[in-house]
């Protein structure tokens, strides 16, 4: 028996007539659509425990893989990338949750040990060439101001001392009255320095050469901070400094803007160049300062700088005065200067924190670190 007959009581032999909504249509014989219940599944926990333990193991995995070769730094597992440790211009510093470090760490190269404004060239230690500070060089007319000379149109100088001589001769004539300096002679190339050499050697023998010429890579000239200076006399001819009175005022205040007289006639046995009274050296202050003070040339205030180190005694100047006193970051001067032997290719050098400082390669066998006072 077909059992879908089974509600219409079929009976074998009879034929039925049946209305369309017995048949399972409506009225116009379209097929009635009966609503079919889902069956109602059972809860699997089983299912859902690994699923979720699946999505642990995943999202383990992809971490590892982001975090690549890290080590943490805590126990807690924090991650810190080495770079953050270094910024770009070489101050180390520790992450902190309190407050910033007292001091930072520096890290400086050994070929920064050629270079600054305290580089020390002469007959034993030649000039570097660093890259930055011959980029550095410029042309003094386009950058000098209208109260001094120059000897020529090329004449070159680098643009931070430009800019420092162009405070002080601005200075000198609010003072006198004077505009009476003149820059004879300023930054060398190599090549230039190998022309002077040879012009002098040919035009006054070559033992003139050897006393008032340097040889070429072991010139001042080169760096950019050497300048000869001429005055301009009343009939427009040119003299020596030490000869026109109207210099007298940039010979007493030239080291207030961090020039200093560089060979003295009294210190040719250090030096090993006759006295030029007309060459002047840039090294900054408080160095100049203390140099003119003390009597030094800058063979000498090299040495002497050596005897100042963080872990012994600092030197402090403050108002004229130059003290020997222990390290501290809260010093009271107006300047700290300490001296740090070079380690090799790089050396880590530390200076107190929220302080101006200035990095100085001494061009021998150091730096020299010089803090200026903190502020309050």
């Amino acid at each position: 028996m077909n059992n879908n007959n089974r509600n219409f009581d079929f009976e074998p032999g009879v034929k039925r007539t049946y209305t369309p909504e017995e048949a399972g249509h409506d009225k116009f014989r379209r097929p009635v659509t009966r609503q079919h219940r889902r069956r109602k599944r059972d809860f699997n926990a089983g299912i859902v425990i690994i699923t979720v333990v699946f999505a642990i193991v995943v999202g383990v995995c992809a971490g590892v893989i982001l975090l690549g070769d890290r080590e943490p730094i805590s126990e807690a597992g924090k991650y810190i990338e080495e770079q953050s440790l270094l910024n770009e211009s070489g101050i180390v510093t520790e992450p902190s949750e309190t407050e910033p470090p007292a001091e930072l760490q520096i890290n400086v190269t050994e070929e920064q040990m050629h270079m600054g404004n305290l580089i020390l060239v002469n007959y034993a230690y030649p000039y570097a060439f660093a890259e930055a500070e011959v980029n550095e060089i410029v042309t003094i007319s386009e950058y000098m101001n209208e109260n001094y000379y120059v000897r020529n149109a090329n004449m070159k100088l680098r643009k931070s001392i430009v800019e420092i001589f162009n405070r002080m001769t601005g200075d000198m004539y609010a003072a006198t009255g004077y505009r009476c300096l003149q820059i004879n002679s300023s930054y060398r190339s190599y090549q230039e320095q190998v022309d002077t050499y040879a012009y002098y050697k040919d035009t006054n023998g070559e033992e003139y050469a050897k006393t008032y010429v340097a040889n070429p890579g072991y010139s001042e000239h080169h760096t950019g901070l050497a300048l000869d200076l001429n005055s301009i006399t009343d009939s427009g001819g040119t003299s020596p400094l030490i000869y026109n009175e109207k210099c007298q005022w940039f010979m007493d205040n030239c080291e207030e803007y961090g020039f200093v007289l560089r060979y003295d006639a009294a210190k040719k046995d250090i030096t090993k160049i006759n006295g030029e009274s007309w060459h002047y050296r840039y090294v900054g202050k408080p160095h100049s300062i203390i140099m003119k003070s003390m009597n030094f040339c800058l063979e000498e205030y090299t040495d002497y700088i050596k005897s100042f180190t963080k872990d012994t005694y600092v030197l402090t100047y403050n108002k004229g005065t130059v003290s020997k006193v222990e390290y501290d970051i809260d010093f009271d001067a107006e300047y700290m200067i300490y001296y740090v032997p070079c380690a090799g290719e790089k050396t880590v050098i530390t200076v107190p924190n929220f302080c101006e400082y200035e990095i100085s390669g001494n061009n021998v066998d150091g730096y020299v670190v010089t803090v200026a006072k903190r502020n309050q």
